[in-house]
């Protein structure tokens, strides 16, 4: 089966990107992962795309082939963000200065979420309130990932800086149950957009204990930041900007959560938490 990837593989086609993820996943046959004509790809794609890799792998005994992009650049910037090691291959000379590289977390592992915070804060102006909050927040929804999501590969994650744009893209995916089948233990809730649109209350969470503030305060960051968050469940995805949401049904159900963050990164904004003193000379 053959597994082709869109020319620009980014959010803006994650309908597509899924489906072919969720086909390769639920097919027997031997798999062809193509990106030939491919000449973009984001942290979006990234991540569905390596753990697809990783869910197929383990579910089957027979390789899977990748033909990499024609695209010399893209190419390159596959194996330095670390994708390439998905299929055994070797490279990785990282721009650390621009990108967090693709990782596979089954645990909380604090010196990558410190990488991820430290290239948001050198594209920004944060105050230390504002980083530290980033930080739990980020703790947070991997620790939902590890704690609920029921899989056995955890998440996969990574960050890339565009400096024409001025933007950080950031995406979070894993492969478990998904956020409905973990709210409904708590929560009346009939289907995944609710879901998801729940999940961003304030201390909406499906643990015992009092939690429930990573996604919300993710949101309320991209509120003043006037980025996007998006989260794609089951088969609900919703964007959440500024002033709106908008919704949408995708047309095959992904089975896990996808946290996707862009970013406007001004260095001519600073950012502080409102009960907190700063001091700018």
């Amino acid at each position: 089966m053959q597994i082709i990837f869109p020319k620009l593989s980014t959010i803006a086609y994650a309908d597509r990107i899924i489906k072919s993820c969720v086909d390769a996943q639920r097919s027997t046959k031997p798999l062809s992962f193509i990106f030939e004509k491919t000449t973009f790809i984001d942290p979006f794609a990234i991540t569905i795309i390596a753990g697809t890799i990783q869910c197929c792998l383990h579910a089957r005994d027979g390789a899977i082939t990748y033909i990499p992009p024609e695209d010399k650049k893209l190419k390159d910037y596959l194996s330095q963000i670390g994708f390439n090691t998905f299929f055994h291959l070797n490279g990785r000379e990282l721009h650390k200065d621009t990108t967090v590289e693709l990782a596979q977390l089954t645990v909380l592992k604090p010196l990558y979420i410190e990488d991820l915070i430290i290239l948001i804060d050198s594209k920004m102006r944060l105050s230390q309130g504002v980083k530290d909050s980033l930080k739990m927040s980020i703790q947070e929804i991997l620790t939902n990932v590890f704690d609920h999501s029921r899989s056995d590969d955890g998440c996969f994650v990574c960050a890339q800086y565009y400096p024409v744009k001025k933007v950080i893209r950031l995406c979070v995916t894993d492969f478990g149950v998904g956020i409905r089948a973990n709210l409904k233990k708590k929560y009346q809730i009939s289907t995944d957009i609710e879901a998801i649109k729940k999940s961003v209350e304030v201390g909406v969470t499906s643990r015992p204990q009092s939690a429930g503030f990573g996604l919300t305060n993710i949101r309320n960051f991209i509120k003043v930041n006037e980025g996007t968050l998006t989260i794609v469940s089951g088969r609900g995805k919703v964007n959440f900007y500024t002033n709106k949401i908008e919704s949408y049904n995708m047309s095959k159900g992904f089975e896990g959560t996808i946290v996707n963050l862009k970013i406007n990164a001004n260095k001519e904004s600073f950012y502080f938490l409102r009960d907190e003193e700063e001091y700018i000379f």
